[in-house]
């Protein structure tokens, strides 16, 4: 089974947003996402995700681009902080 990527926007504290599935984003989508994390005082990465989200199995995360100010991102905290949302994302509601 071939294996799902698409390419997200992870935050430092693990939030992220999916940006695309069939091709890379544009630069200039990047560059507006760039400058919204900005406008939080966030800074992040443009990352692919390889791998089924909603699957429990664990899915690969790979730094594509820094976006925004780098000088106090750790991408280790950052893929962390993305599983544990991730895993919330995937428990039942009921």
């Amino acid at each position: 089974m071939p294996s799902e990527r698409r390419w997200i926007i992870l935050a430092q504290d693990g939030r992220h947003v999916t940006m695309g599935r069939a091709a890379p984003p544009s630069e200039a989508e990047v560059e507006a996402d760039a400058a919204a994390l900005t406008a939080q005082g966030l800074a992040g990465w443009l990352a692919t995700l390889d791998g089924n989200y909603w699957s429990r199995r664990r899915v690969t995360l790979a730094s594509v681009q820094v976006i925004g100010d780098d000088t106090m991102l750790d991408w280790s905290a950052a893929i962390t902080a993305f599983e544990a949302a991730r895993q919330r994302a995937l428990r039942p509601l009921w």
